[in-house]
């Protein structure tokens, strides 16, 4: 009898990849719940070492659930309404600002046509360095945001009685692990790898935007707190967030200062966040869940075409998901996931003797 297998190796990967069609078609279908029920799960991984302090504190779980919970709505409801207030801020100055850049984008073009362009040359360069549609972006980024809070029932429901099943009924998964479940063991070590990257995101971010407010209220920036804790949120998007972080306030810099100031403004950005991500971020326990470079800008840029703009945010925990419970699960695609991850293998591997 043959041991062949009955399919080819290209057939299961046309088969996969079609499998692959249906469940993201699926989930496009439904991104407004996801998103929520994703966000709910990083919130409570989020505020996991607040549940061990208060745990180690040895109050009872129902109190340790009600401040647990009742600290989560109250800073989702602060945020939201700040994002929805700030959003009407900036959309309301919106106009100003749209003309401004039209006008120093007429001014690009007389510029270059005086220099001996000619006029479709000069309109075309002028046409690339309006800013305008940048924050139009920006709004729609942000009205995004807010549309994600405000499904506010889901989002609350999904954060309740996920707290309700990690505080009140702690250690099933991690006995299942032990007892019963290899693939149990494995969701366990992913979902406690996971909690230690978003707990340390958490924190650079809060420090990224922290120190960018600072910076944008002293430079003069307008709408500074905004610009702050969205630069804090863009830091979840690796590579091109800290970019996205910028443009905004490089903007309106540019427009109300002019030049000099909106290059003071960047170099300041740029050194920020080059001090947070170098200096404190490695002293932080980071997760092994490592994506390589290119696999965690395919995270950022993927998801957002499945689940909109809200899945530049939560695309890498999404693609880490995927590559440990997943392909890392099957011998058959283990050698993807080994892909995918930044570790590298050879130098694991004992010399050959």
């Amino acid at each position: 009898m043959s041991n062949s297998p009955l399919l080819s190796p290209a057939i299961r990967i046309l088969l996969m990849a079609a499998a692959a069609f249906v469940v993201l078609w699926g989930m496009s279908q439904y991104a407004a719940y996801i998103n929520a029920a994703m966000l709910a799960a990083l919130i409570v991984l989020a505020c996991g070492p607040m549940v061990d302090w208060l745990r180690a504190r040895r109050l009872p779980n129902w109190a340790v659930l009600l401040i647990t919970l009742l600290a989560a709505i109250l800073g989702l409801a602060l945020f939201g309404l700040f994002l929805l207030y700030a959003t009407a801020q900036f959309t309301r100055t919106l106009p100003t600002y749209q003309a401004q850049a039209q006008a120093l984008a007429q001014q690009v073009q007389t510029t270059l046509q005086g220099w001996g362009l000619e006029s479709a040359g000069a309109s075309a360069l002028a046409r690339q360095s309006d800013a305008s549609g940048a924050l139009n972006t920006t709004q729609q980024f942000l009205s995004a945001l807010g549309a994600v809070l405000g499904n506010a029932f889901t989002l609350v429901l999904l954060l309740t009685f996920l707290f309700v099943d990690v505080i009140l009924f702690p250690g099933r998964l991690s006995w299942q692990a032990v007892h019963v479940s290899a693939y149990a063991r494995r969701v366990s070590e992913f979902t406690g790898g996971l909690r230690q990257y978003i707990v340390v995101m958490v924190i650079i971010g809060a420090a990224v935007g922290a120190l960018n407010t600072v910076l944008f209220v002293v430079i003069g920036v307008d709408l500074p707190l905004l610009w702050g804790v969205l630069s804090g949120i863009l830091n979840f998007i690796p590579f091109i967030g800290f970019w996205f972080g910028l443009i905004p306030p490089a903007i309106l810099t540019l427009l109300e200062y002019g030049p000099g100031r909106m290059i003071v403004m960047a170099i300041g950005y740029i050194l920020i966040n080059a001090t947070v991500q170098n200096v404190i971020q490695p002293k932080l326990v980071v997760s092994r869940l490592n994506l390589t470079p290119f696999m965690s800008l395919i995270s950022s840029t993927f998801w957002p075409l499945v689940l909109g703009p809200v899945g530049a945010i939560i695309g890498v925990p999404l693609t880490l998901a995927v590559h440990s419970l997943l392909l890392d699960a099957d011998p058959s695609t283990r050698w993807l996931a080994a892909m995918m991850t930044a570790k590298n293998q050879e130098q694991d591997e004992p010399p050959a003797s």
